[in-house]
């Protein structure tokens, strides 16, 4: 498994991650790119909920130890991105450290249910 963030907590607590500086989008591009090289789609790449949409963090897991390109994991990405394209992320330094704790907890959860 890999984490792909942009969240700077999660790098720090986790160990094999890849840092994409930018924001939730420039994430999401950069997992096209791992999904291109055989990785495969572990965690969600929409959030839950509309709320979660405004955190300015995104982390995906994804397995790198695939067996080849998954259509089903590149048309969720692809769904995600264009999502994605019309958001506005919150930048607001008082819930920076908030949605830094949020989005690790996301992947967190998603690392246990393995």
């Amino acid at each position: 498994m890999k984490v792909i963030s942009n969240n700077p907590l999660v790098i720090e607590k986790m160990e094999n991650t890849f840092f994409v500086e930018g924001t939730p989008l420039d994430v999401l591009l950069e997992v096209r790119k791992h999904l291109g090289s055989g990785d495969r789609l572990v965690s969600m790449p929409l959030p839950a909920n509309q709320r979660l949409f405004m955190n300015p963090y995104r982390s995906i897991v994804v397995d790198e130890h695939s067996a080849g390109l998954s259509m089903k994991s590149m048309q969720l990405l692809e769904n995600a991105i264009e999502r994605f394209r019309m958001q506005a992320f919150n930048r607001s330094s008082d819930a920076e450290k908030d949605f830094a704790l949020m989005d690790l907890e996301q992947v967190l959860t998603v690392l246990k249910a393995m």
